[in-house]
């Protein structure tokens, strides 16, 4: 019985002294400040190596390509924003070419030892369809002054006179009314339906068809002399010491119209 219990007892004890060798080695650490399983995982590191991933081998997490998406997206708009503004100047520059052209133009056309030029704008239009444009008293504007396009024809005359605004009639109104003469010294009466110019002589010195321009003139109260019709290609009836001449409108003003002020110094 006794050898039978034997091989037992050793198992027994056995455990008993692997249990109390596990906690004497747990004391020991918790003593020494975990010294020996820090030495215990240093040796078995060195006995047995293992290959470890430290996190700067990655060099292009996912918060590092979304930064780099958002800035190239950022780079993207700033270059069309410049892009847009360049295309402004370009639109601007060529804006203010057409215009010193224009200007140049009705420069050639004007005598400027005699006449002043003052550029002028449609600022509003009234519910009667009668224009305003800038400049009045203040640039000693007067009832009768010309209004020229671009090309030094007349295409409306002032009506009235504010402090900085004037009131003026276009050749597109159907109340439009201006005296001219021609070479010839005739005279006329130019009026305006909207649609069509209407050429009628007033007096007829002469009987000749082949009148090319009707001016205004400083006897019916205007600066100057300056075209308000060509009647070169237009049909001209001539009866009865009476001239009579019919010309479409193709001339439409708007906000967007380029026109001067003429006035005598």
């Amino acid at each position: 019985m006794n050898a039978n219990n034997s091989p037992k007892r050793r198992i027994y004890v056995y455990y008993f002294l692997g249990i109390l060798f596990s906690a004497t080695l747990v004391t020991i650490d918790i003593f020494s400040d975990k010294g020996l399983s820090k030495n215990l995982n240093e040796t078995v590191n060195i006995l047995l190596p293992q290959q470890t991933l430290n996190s700067n081998d990655f060099k292009f997490s996912s918060l590092e390509i979304f930064k780099t998406k958002s800035s190239l997206i950022n780079e993207n708009i700033r270059l069309k924003n410049e892009v847009i503004e360049l295309r402004k100047l370009l639109i601007e520059n060529e804006q203010l070419r057409d215009e010193n052209i224009n200007n140049n133009r009705v420069v050639k056309e004007v005598d400027t030892a005699i006449y002043n030029i003052l550029q002028t704008s449609i600022i509003f239009k009234t519910p009667s369809d009668e224009y305003i444009i800038s400049g009045g008293e203040n640039l000693n504007l007067k009832v009768k002054d010309l209004v020229i396009d671009q090309s030094g024809y007349v295409v409306a005359i002032v009506t009235g006179v504010r402090q900085d605004r004037s009131f003026i009639s276009t050749i597109e109104d159907s109340n439009f009314s201006i005296q001219g003469i021609d070479k010839y010294g005739n005279e006329y009466l130019i009026t305006s339906d909207g649609e069509y110019i209407f050429v009628n002589s007033l007096k007829l010195n002469t009987e000749n068809s082949d009148i090319k321009y009707i001016y205004t003139d400083i006897s019916y109260g205007h600066s100057g002399q300056f075209p308000i019709v060509d009647l070169s290609s237009t049909q001209i009836n001539i009866a009865n010491n009476k001239l009579h001449a019919e010309i479409p409108i193709n001339y439409k003003i708007s906000f967007f119209s380029d026109l001067y002020l003429i006035q005598a110094k």
